[in-house]
Order: structure tokens, then C-alpha cells, then sequence
């Protein structure tokens, strides 16, 4: 039988080690950079923002689901974000994912939350995936794809890669030759 119950800072460990067993998965052999343990348990105390499901057959942990609150006028409020689900691959099949859909819908339900929103992966992966049967199957309905800019660095690396283009103020200044108050005619 599979429990589920939510995550807390005691459980930074678990949670640390089963999304980075995830991330793995989805780099597809990428090189992910460590997660870093105190980073979790960080965003875990934000509880506030951050929210989290374990899921467990018998004491064993197998399956998590990471959740954050977003809020925007389309939601009419406050709405939650699927930012990571993981089932451990050999209970994978099981409903271990349904049942921590439908707990993070009844958590979401309990926070007031309108809805629910997950992030695909990239075309055409998503419909050949798994997971798309899986969130169909839950309810969700595709709204169309998500994009991403990243901002840590961005301005540095921005700066690296483009060196600022003179301005068009810059350009005229230049065509044209710059009078010497001094000789200037008044009329």
C-alpha cells in the first residue's frame, strides 16, 4: 500500500537525493551540476511557497512531487506548479504518480490554490512520453509549450556576449561635424 505524506526540512536528504536521481534522468546523460542539500532545505522552509509530497510503500520512499505556489490574473489567484515528480523505476507503473497527483490536488485544494500546472518536456518527446498518458490521465489539458530565460548571470553573460551597440544618438553625432560654440552666428 502507498502512503503519501508532506515533505519537511528533516526530509532534505530524501528529497535532495530523489530529484537529483530525477534530473539525471532527464539529462539524458548531461553532466547536472550536485544539488546541493542546504539549497533544499532552504526552499523546504519556504513553506509559504514551497511544498512537497513523499510517497512510501511500507517506510520505504518512493516517489516524490515538489509544488510551487505561483499567482496571476489567468488563475484568477493563487495556483500551484508540478516542479518535479519521480517515481524510483522499479515501483514505476504501480499508480505511485497518480496517487501523488491526486494528493498535490487535494493539498492544492486545501491552499486555496485554482489549479494545478506541470511543464512538458520538449516536442515531440511529450507525445511519445509516458508521462503525457500519465497527466492526461489526471485531468491536466495541454495549454501550449513553456519557455524559459534563466537569470542568474544573465546580465553578465549578456554583456560577455554582446558588447553594448552604440546608440543611433551616438551614429549622428558623428555624421555631423560639431560646432564651435565660438564661431556660432547669431542672429
Amino acid at each position: 500500500m502507498v502512503t503519501t505524506r508532506e515533505v519537511s526540512v528533516d526530509d532534505a536528504t530524501t528529497v535532495t537525493r530523489m530529484v537529483a536521481a530525477l534530473l539525471a534522468e532527464l539529462g539524458a546523460g548531461h553532466t547536472q551540476s550536485a544539488l546541493d542539500e542546504q539549497l533544499v532545505a532552504d526552499l523546504l522552509a519556504m513553506k509559504e511557497r514551497v511544498s512537497g509530497l513523499l510517497a512510501f510503500s511500507e517506510e520505504c520512499p518512493v516517489g516524490i512531487i515538489m509544488l510551487s505556489e505561483g499567482a496571476a490574473l489567468f488563475a484568477r489567484g493563487t495556483y500551484g506548479i508540478i516542479t518535479e515528480l519521480y517515481v524510483v523505476p522499479d515501483q514505476r507503473s504501480s499508480g505511485v504518480a497518480m496517487r501523488l497527483i491526486e494528493a498535490a490536488a487535494a493539498l492544492g485544494t486545501k491552499k486555496g490554490w485554482g489549479q494545478l500546472e506541470v511543464g512538458a518536456p520538449n516536442q515531440p518527446m511529450w507525445s511519445r512520453s509516458p508521462k503525457s498518458a500519465l497527466y492526461l490521465k489526471a485531468g491536466f489539458a495541454e495549454i501550449g509549450p513553456r519557455l524559459k530565460l534563466p537569470l542568474h548571470g544573465l546580465a553578465s553573460r549578456r554583456a560577455q556576449a554582446c558588447p553594448p551597440a552604440p546608440s543611433r544618438l551616438d551614429r549622428r553625432q558623428r555624421r555631423s561635424p560639431r560646432r564651435d560654440s565660438s564661431t556660432a552666428r547669431v542672429a
